[in-house]
């Protein structure tokens, strides 16, 4: 734990100041043009493999970067946030990313 803090005191001291103008503008507006579906897996980082800066991407991981099937009136988080990204965000492109080693993927193969 001390280590995530001390990773917000830097963010807070050295990345903030410098993009100020850039949280700014997130502040009072927030208008991503693709939503990225990945993997929770902590090795996977969509904004830095993708090279994106905050705001470009919104971003749903789940284990294994699955997408369940629509179920109406199911309690779906992934699909709320689907929903959210292109009908309120107006997402224009949508990237679903697996990855090599994927813990998830191993444990369902092997049942």
């Amino acid at each position: 734990m001390q280590d995530l803090a001390a990773g917000l005191r830097r963010f807070q001291r050295d990345v903030f100041p410098a993009k100020a103008e850039l949280f700014a503008g997130l502040a009072a507006r927030h208008t991503p043009d693709t939503l990225f579906i990945g993997c929770s897996d902590a090795r996977v980082v969509p904004e830095l493999i993708t090279q994106r800066e905050p705001g470009e991407l919104f971003v749903i991981r789940t284990a294994g970067n699955l997408v369940p099937a629509h179920a109406p009136f199911a309690a779906d988080g992934v699909a709320a946030g689907v929903e959210y990204a292109v009908t309120v965000l107006g997402v224009t492109d949508i990237v679903v990313c697996g990855h090599s080693a994927c813990g998830a993927m191993t444990a369902l193969a092997e049942g």
